[in-house]
């Protein structure tokens, strides 16, 4: 293990007031540089002075420059952008997650926006109408003693699971692993059930929130028979990734209004640079009234680019003292 630590941050327009929070948190004797992410050529020119990559991303065409790299940090928690084939023999890959409190709060906004269809009463009163006048359109519903079922209860769903309990919902879950009996007591967990029997609580649930990881068996996970089994003034909310739930068969029934409506931050294509503005889905589901849609922000807040360097800052703490590492990434790593 290398003593002399020369480590590549690359900083994003995201990172860059919590830089110093990483910077802050190393207590070890390194050398460092911070270079823009989105200068891929001087990357590929510099990166082979360095054995110490903080990065969320390593790209397929970096596999000769990145043959010196003895660890990546990721101050992220998917590592969809890391390709397998750069990461060199003898690297060891960690992540960082901390954004569950930003995620809960993010789908918590969206079930009341949802229910309450807020972007759509602010567009119709923006022209001065008064279709959602209550006199006219009718009450809302509240949050309290509705259901919700969190398909995942790792970090995210468990904080989902925290803050839907102060609304007094009725808590569910989807989840293969094993919980602790107090995790369940402290959430209030009505009932827990497994992957393949998702469609029975799918079924009886006001808001589904998709929480899982996006892995291969996670891949589609939400198809024609889970959406279906939904009931007719249910929402689905996802804050995971966009291939977890078949994009075609969302989109027709939400168009259908065949389910009340989604509101949906991860997609199915992203950009591959800092101009391209491709279609996140091929599916146009910015047409949809019942759909409230996002870049991929739910989990970006000042918060969680701060604990997350943190993290990475501990973990160089550790690397260089020979300790253990936090969240070691063990389908990336070669060691």
């Amino acid at each position: 293990m290398p003593k002399d630590l020369n480590i590549l941050i690359l900083n994003s327009e995201a990172l860059k007031l919590s830089v110093e929070d990483l910077v802050d948190e190393i207590n070890v004797p390194v050398n460092y540089d911070i270079v823009d992410m989105s200068n891929k050529e001087n990357i590929r020119k510099i990166l082979p002075n360095y054995n110490v990559l903080v990065s969320t991303s390593l790209d397929i065409s970096m596999k000769n420059e990145s043959k010196n790299l003895k660890a990546i940090f990721m101050p992220g928690a998917g590592w969809d952008k890391i390709s397998a084939e750069a990461v060199p023999e003898g690297c060891v890959v960690t992540n960082s997650y901390e954004h569950e409190n930003a995620i809960a709060e993010y789908v918590i906004m969206s079930m009341i926006a949802l229910d309450r269809e807020l972007i759509n009463a602010h567009n119709n009163f923006s022209e001065n109408k008064w279709d959602y006048f209550p006199a006219r359109f009718g009450p809302f519903n509240e949050l309290s003693g509705r259901n919700v079922v969190a398909i995942g209860l790792g970090r995210i769903g468990k904080k989902v699971l925290e803050y839907t309990k102060v609304f007094g919902m009725n808590n569910f879950a989807v989840e293969e692993q094993e919980i602790n009996k107090k995790v369940i007591k402290e959430l209030n967990i009505n009932e827990i059930y497994k992957p393949n029997e998702m469609t029975k609580i799918i079924s009886k649930s006001d808001f589904v929130i998709v929480c899982v990881p996006y892995i291969k068996s996670t891949k589609g996970l939400i198809g024609e028979k889970e959406i279906y089994s939904m009931k007719n003034d249910a929402f689905i909310i996802n804050p995971a990734r966009g291939p977890i739930i078949q994009e075609e068969h969302l989109y027709h029934a939400l168009k259908s209004n065949r389910i009340a409506g989604a509101c949906l931050d991860t997609w199915y294509t992203y950009p591959k640079s800092d101009s391209d503005e491709p279609s996140p889905s091929k599916f146009n589901f910015g047409e949809l009234k019942n759909v409230i849609i996002t870049p991929h922000v739910c989990g970006s807040t000042y918060g969680t680019f701060s604990r997350r360097m943190k993290i990475v800052g501990q973990n160089i703490n550790n690397y260089y003292n020979d300790k253990k590492l936090i969240n070691v990434v063990d389908d990336l790593s070669k060691i």
